[in-house]
This record gives C-alpha cells, sequence and structure tokens, in this order.
C-alpha cells in the first residue's frame, strides 16, 4: 500500500473522529502522530515510509479543517433530495476529504483523487456509497 494510500485512510478516520467525538484537528493529529507505528501492533499500523504517510495525512486533515464551510457548501450543492446532514460519517469524511483534494491539492491529478475517493468509499461503506461519492466529486470536478 502507497503511503499517500495509508495517509488517505488515516485521514478518513480522523475526518470521521472530528464530526463524531467533537474533537479538534490538532487532537486527531496528535493522537495518530503519538500512536502511530511500523509494528503490527500499533494502534495506527504504517508500513513503509511512516514519516511520509503521517505528513500527508496532517497536510490533509488540517486542509479539510481549515476549508470546512467552504467544503461542506460544495458538497451541498452537488448533493440531488439528500442534505449533508442525512449522510453517514464515513461518506461524509471521504466526501469532505475528496472535496479538499479537488479544490485545494492541484498537485494531485483530479483522476487519481477520485478514484482513491472510490477505493476508500468501496473499503468502508456501504456497496451504493461508491456511487454517490464518485458522482459528487465528478460534480465538483467539472
Amino acid at each position: 500500500m502507497t503511503s499517500r494510500r495509508q495517509a488517505r485512510i488515516l485521514a478518513v478516520s480522523g475526518l470521521y473522529q472530528i464530526d463524531l467525538l467533537r474533537r479538534t484537528a490538532d487532537e486527531v493529529i496528535k493522537e495518530v502522530r503519538d500512536k502511530a507505528s511500523d509494528s503490527k501492533e500499533g494502534l495506527y499500523y504504517l508500513e513503509g515510509d511512516t514519516a511520509a504517510s503521517l505528513d500527508f495525512f496532517e497536510l490533509l486533515v488540517r486542509g479539510v479543517w481549515e476549508h470546512l464551510a467552504d467544503i461542506d457548501e460544495e458538497i451541498q450543492n452537488r448533493l440531488q433530495n439528500w442534505t449533508l446532514n442525512r449522510l453517514g460519517r464515513i461518506e461524509k469524511a471521504i466526501l469532505r476529504l475528496g472535496c479538499y483534494e479537488l479544490l485545494h491539492r492541484e498537485e494531485i491529478p483530479t483522476q487519481v483523487s477520485l478514484n482513491e475517493m472510490v477505493e476508500l468509499s468501496k473499503r468502508f461503506c456501504d456497496v451504493k456509497s461508491k456511487d454517490l461519492v464518485n458522482g459528487v466529486l465528478d460534480a465538483i470536478a467539472s
């Protein structure tokens, strides 16, 4: 698994915690950095370049946190017959991460962000979620 994919998985987890537990980005980042390990015994197990994964994870979480109001507005504007509050927290975290990458990380190709978010939704969500994630993020990318 690439360090960026690992970072995205950690970012979705962190964004989920921020939303569910009302934690701050700083709290989540500190916990992940403190508990990250390259040992399978660690709470946040990372293969390969742990430092690169953690740096990218932090960049993503801080970026979403800093642009959260704009990101949520972009997502809400693309939802059809839904509101952001009706979405599952994991789907919301994935959409927020994807929207941040699409709008604020120009060095990441659009197709890479779209593919990564669809893969995350396949991994963590209901089977139908990938279509929602793909549709909303594709509309944002357009």
